[in-house]
């Protein structure tokens, strides 16, 4: 078992680079509130103290982190048991990030350099493949609709706007000569059609488990990237009131297909916008929104 001043020296380390304070106030009896980690932050200080002690900390375990005292037990105490089947699936790892001291979220950065873990998810049992196929479908149809609503408004417009619909043709001339007899000619074959390339493409797709969860619940986006394929990198990006999008500290990795699956948790309250960007393409997924609290 590692030794408590192992596991303070580590912790020092972990704590200053997470919440950017001095590591000599990581003391016994510290407070993680006070020295400024939220619920958020105190997941990610408790993963990456398990990540470094080679131990799996719970769910229940990292929730009842509230001071130094109480990480450092977490470790020295551990029974060496790992995760068991009745364990909900861990927060997707991410890599130390520094949080500003405004509470906004930021890119991770480690070393001047955006780095990140990736989270492959838990595998998807046929019937939650099934019911994410479905929804891709009716979105997909719903966009068609909208689409297509769209561009015939357009083109009616355009007639409108150009006169054609009032246009009077002058009639067609008279004539009294005779019609000439026709003749029998040989048909001409007719061109054999070619085979056009289409893009059947399906468009990317983004679908949030819930529209509202309460302050810490953790809440899962899925969806696809089609075009994609497997192992493309996506970053994890969110907004608050029609701002700028920020990075949030979380990415997946695309599996068979190019479907998704990460998970999220955080303490700031009210209406947040996520989306999912390509870190290679740069192209992004459709916007889903959920208010926390």
């Amino acid at each position: 078992m590692p030794k408590p001043a192992d596991v303070e020296a580590e912790l020092a380390d972990i704590v200053s680079r997470v919440l950017g304070c001095d590591p000599d106030d990581v003391v016994p009896g510290a407070s993680l509130v006070e020295l400024g980690a939220d619920s958020l932050t105190i997941v990610e200080i408790g993963e990456e103290l398990g990540r470094r002690f080679d131990l799996y900390l719970t769910d229940q375990t990292i929730d009842g982190l509230r001071t130094v005292d109480d990480a450092v037990r977490a470790v020295v105490r551990h029974d060496g048991s790992g995760p068991t089947a009745h364990d909900a699936p861990p927060v997707p790892a991410h890599p130390l990030s520094s949080t500003a001291p405004n509470g906004t979220l930021g890119a991770q950065e480690t070393d001047g350099a955006a780095t990140s873990l990736l989270d492959d998810g838990p595998p998807v049992d046929p019937e939650v493949a099934g019911r994410r196929a479905w929804r891709a479908t009716r979105w997909l149809a719903v966009v068609g609709v909208v689409i297509g609503g769209g561009i015939g408004l357009v083109l009616a417009a355009l007639v409108g706007a150009s006169g054609l619909g009032d246009v009077d043709l002058p009639p067609l001339p008279s004539s009294t000569t005779a019609a000439p007899t026709p003749t029998a000619t040989t048909p001409s074959p007719s061109p054999t059609p070619t085979d056009e390339a289409t893009d059947t493409t399906p468009e990317p797709t983004l679908t949030a488990e819930k529209s509202q969860v309460a302050p810490g619940e953790r809440f899962i986006l899925s969806g696809s990237f089609p075009e994609l394929g497997e192992g493309a990198v996506l970053q994890v990006e969110v907004r608050e009131n029609g701002g700028s999008w920020d990075e949030f500290p979380v990415k997946a990795q695309t599996r068979d297909g190019g479907e998704f699956r990460t998970e999220l948790y955080t303490s700031r309250t009210g209406a947040r916008e996520f989306r999912l960007r390509s870190i290679e393409t740069d192209e992004t997924t459709p916007v889903v929104k959920v208010t926390i609290g």
